[in-house]
């Protein structure tokens, strides 16, 4: 499976590169005519330029499908991730000026990757990325693969968490259930002593009289 895209690159971009190198090319060819260094100054800061920006620019962006994110390389050094739960739209890369943008395209061939994220107060903002694979079919069919499987791996692990969660409820359940059986079983008796008959037999009795007479008295 495919995983990096290089950057398409417009053909006014590739003219303009071509005429920049024969500029380069002129300013060294014209210490034959001129009896002067500053053309052959000139042709080394040509030269650096393009092999420090042009040449890096177009052979070093490209995009590249990882695990959970997309890596967007841009010129030598500047690369960035985006987070496929970020990504809310695509949309064509017309000419329209949109706030938070960023251009990493070579080619008017481009898209526009529409993210969305919320700041410290809570608020959600939009950031629009431009880019432009070479093989754009085929990179919008791999991006939307990769968005439909991160929808599908999201709702997957929505459901293990529901799971795993009642899960932990029916344990903490049973252990408190266990806890109140241990508690019962461990808890003290009370033993009630019931009176018997013949403690009945102490009891006083009251003679003709009036008077109290055990039992032991006589008649």
């Amino acid at each position: 499976m495919r995983v990096k895209f290089e950057s398409g690159v417009s053909f006014w971009l590739k003219l303009l590169i071509v005429v920049f190198n024969i500029i380069t090319l002129l300013l060294f060819s014209a210490k034959i005519f001129i009896d002067s260094y500053i053309t052959v100054k000139l042709g080394i800061a040509f030269l650096v330029v393009d092999a420090v920006v042009i040449v890096p620019l177009i052979l070093l962006t490209y995009y590249k499908f990882e695990d959970d994110c997309l890596l967007i390389h841009d010129f030598p050094i500047r690369q960035f991730r985006i987070k496929y739960t970020d990504i809310v739209d695509v949309e064509d890369g017309d000419f329209e000026t949109k706030e938070k943008k960023s251009i990493v395209a070579l080619s008017l061939d481009r898209i526009v990757l529409v993210t969305e994220h919320e700041d410290s107060e809570g608020k959600k903002h939009k950031r629009y990325i431009y880019i432009s694979p070479k093989d754009m079919s085929l990179f919008l069919i791999r991006l939307s693969a990769r968005l439909e499987q991160n929808k599908v791996d999201i709702e997957q692990k929505a459901k293990e968490i529901s799971l795993k969660q009642k899960e932990h409820e029916l344990k903490k359940k049973l252990a408190e259930e266990k806890r109140k059986k241990e508690k019962e079983q461990n808890a003290p008796e009370i033993i009630r002593m019931k009176s018997s008959p013949k403690a009945e037999g102490f009891k006083e009795k009251k003679t003709d009289d009036g008077e109290e007479k055990s039992p032991d008295d006589g008649e």
